[in-house]
């Protein structure tokens, strides 16, 4: 079959189907998608809050809770501990499919009734109350996206990770601070871009590097600093002079090390063990196309932060033994033959438009299942009533579609962006496409103003010390204004954590100027955009497909040539 081009509904721009993608299509059996691959992405996006908290009652115990849901929304909110228990059934929501409404208006309906997990956590969770999308975190705190995070701190995004603070994209990493997209390091900070490093500071793209400072590109050296090789005497000596534990001597040396980085060549692809890849940020991946930030996967397109899955497309956050996802996010953990899902876990199998249904089958439409199977809007059927009203349901979302706006859902769309239940600044796509918000309402989507607490802040963060060793423990009794406050990321101040103390101090870091919500952002400024561009090697001239623009990197080389060159 060839390829098809279409034309998006959202965007009006056009798009190719591939003919490969035809396959896949054929056998989970969907039609065709009618949004362009980046309008998919961010739709999927619009579905997930991932950081942002608020504090409110539980309306089943009554108890002072955190939530990704604020207080005034339709449904009813649980602690995460009480929506798993037997105390409640989502069976009881059940509602008869009604042939006269669109679906989209009946699961609006049903989602608005359904009690929802406050956050979302697998496994079992040690003493780490505020973490949000993660699996068995232990004594963690504000750790969002994460599989079995330990002692860890505003972290967002990470695998198998031991005392790591203000990371972002790291996995099997330990002692490591202001990283992102790190992969087995040990003591590393304020670096990027770096796999098997340890003990040293400001490195990109560098590979089993130790005892460095300020380099980049490197393989196999120790004792460097800006590239420059030194005696183990001389480099401890230089590195006294830079002073690196003074907030002043990192916001100095940042600067300095930014216009260093770009004088150097840029891999096209950042990929590790991994072969016929395209996107960004890949490792022991293998015939993943247009994707980013994939470990471990296999046959796959469209992803997006997904590990250890195979035979996917149109995927966003998770994986972990998961097979033929599509359209979908936040599901994982030894799932199987999901579409259009979101917050489906550990063992879900064979759903179709579902929203929480952990370890549930053969469900359509449903919410909050726990275990459910042969299901439509939480109404429970025969396997041979559900397999009989399953196929009429899907031609009659065919033939009675539902408009948001001038956009047509039919059968094989994702959930509508108005059906989501966050305003596009408290999901994902603020952080990987922000917009603001004239832009964010031109284009019909919600917008939430960020509520602006007057704090009392009893210190300046300009008036903090130059150093750890000079921050005595009152610190933690402050209430720090932010550098930043003004920002539109700011919550305006913030505090110093008794542990958060003890990693400062362990790591010889200088306290932080700004609040966790604008350090965050600060490390995705400094990823690129998740969009790729056509460029050619600076070096062979051969074209290559890369998210990095000229002004991020100006000396750009295939994978041939950065191999040559740095390997």
């Amino acid at each position: 079959m060839e390829n098809e081009t279409r034309n998006c509904q959202n965007c009006k721009k056009d798009f190719v189907i591939d003919s490969e993608d035809f396959n896949f299509y054929e056998k989970i059996k969907v039609p065709l998608p009618t949004f362009c691959p980046e309008c998919r992405l961010i739709r999927r996006m619009m579905a997930t809050n991932e950081r942002f908290l608020y504090k409110r009652k539980c309306d089943l115990s009554g108890e002072e809770i955190f939530a990704m849901y604020p207080g005034d929304t339709k449904f009813p909110v649980y602690c995460t501990d009480e929506w798993y228990s037997d105390k409640w059934d989502p069976y009881q929501y059940g509602m008869e499919y009604d042939f006269s409404r669109t679906f989209f208006e009946q699961f609006l309906e049903l989602q608005n009734k359904v009690p929802r997990m406050a956050l979302v956590r697998q496994g079992f969770s040690i003493n780490s109350p505020y973490t949000h999308r993660v699996t068995d975190p232990k004594n963690s705190y504000m750790v969002f996206r994460a599989s079995y995070p330990e002692n860890s701190l505003y972290t967002y995004i990470g695998m198998k990770i031991k005392d790591v603070c203000d990371c972002s994209f790291v996995t099997e990493c330990e002692l490591c601070y202001e990283c992102i997209n790190c992969e087995r390091c040990y003591g590393l900070k304020y670096s990027q871009e770096n796999k098997d490093c340890r003990d040293s500071m400001f490195l990109y793209m560098c590979r089993n590097c130790s005892n460095c400072v300020g380099c980049v590109n490197l393989v196999n050296q120790s004792f460097c600093i800006l590239n420059e090789k030194y005696s183990e005497e001389d480099y401890k000596r230089k590195l006294k002079e830079l002073k690196l534990n003074s907030f002043t001597g990192v916001s100095n040396f940042e600067k300095q090390f930014y216009e260093f980085r770009k004088k150097f060549p840029q891999k096209a692809v950042v990929s590790i063990k991994s072969d016929d890849v395209s996107g960004n940020w890949f490792s022991n991946s293998k015939n993943v196309k247009e994707s980013f930030d994939c470990v471990g996967m296999k046959d796959g397109k469209y992803l997006f932060s997904i590990f250890y899955s195979e035979d996917c497309m149109d995927y966003f956050q998770w994986g972990n033994k998961a097979e033929q996802i599509y359209e979908s996010e936040n599901c994982g953990l030894n799932i199987a033959r999901l579409s259009f899902c979101m917050q489906c876990w550990t063992g879900a199998t064979d759903l179709i438009y579902c929203n929480s249904c952990p370890s549930s089958h053969d469900c359509f439409g449903c919410v909050g299942l726990k275990k459910g199977e042969y299901s439509i809007l939480n109404k429970k059927y025969s396997k041979e009533e559900y397999e009989k009203l399953l196929p009429k349901i899907k031609q009659h979302m065919m033939d009675m579609p539902y408009y948001d706006g001038d956009i047509k859902y039919c059968f094989g769309e994702h959930f509508p962006n108005s059906l989501s239940e966050f305003a596009y600044n408290e999901t994902a796509a603020g952080d990987f496409f922000p917009l603001s918000k004239e832009e964010v309402e031109k284009r019909g989507y919600k917008w939430k103003d960020r509520e602006k607490r007057t704090y009392v802040t009893t210190i300046k963060s300009s008036d903090l010390p130059d150093t750890i060793s000079e921050v005595n423990d009152s610190i933690i009794n402050e209430v720090i204004e932010c550098e930043e406050k003004d920002s539109v990321h700011s919550v305006g101040a913030y505090r110093i954590t008794t542990n958060e103390l003890a990693f400062y101090r362990r790591m010889d870091i200088p306290l932080p100027r700004v609040c966790f919500d604008v350090r965050h952002m600060r490390r995705f400024e400094k990823r690129p955009v998740l969009l790729l561009h056509n460029r050619n090697c600076s070096k062979c001239n051969i074209e290559v497909s890369t998210v990095y623009t000229k002004d991020y990197a100006p000396i750009i080389y295939c994978e041939e040539c950065y191999k040559q060159e740095v390997y």
